[in-house]
């Protein structure tokens, strides 16, 4: 499933493959990683659905969030 995290206090996209969703977080894959760093305040866009979160780890291309 693709998403957005939207993240810092420009509010900053980056686009996102959701790899495992569960109902206290999400382990997600960003497809750019070009120099992006997840900063501040995050929400994990998703369809239609904004879910807020915070950094709980990130290695390489990979970002996992847990959900507030």
């Amino acid at each position: 499933m693709s998403g957005q995290l939207v993240h810092g206090l420009h509010r900053e996209c980056a686009d996102v493959v959701i790899r495992n969703l569960t109902d206290g977080g999400a382990k997600v894959r960003m497809i750019s990683t070009t120099g992006v760093r997840i900063t501040g305040p995050l929400i994990l866009r998703m369809a239609s659905v904004d879910q807020a979160c915070a950094l709980a780890w990130q290695s390489g291309d990979e970002v996992g969030l847990r959900f507030e």
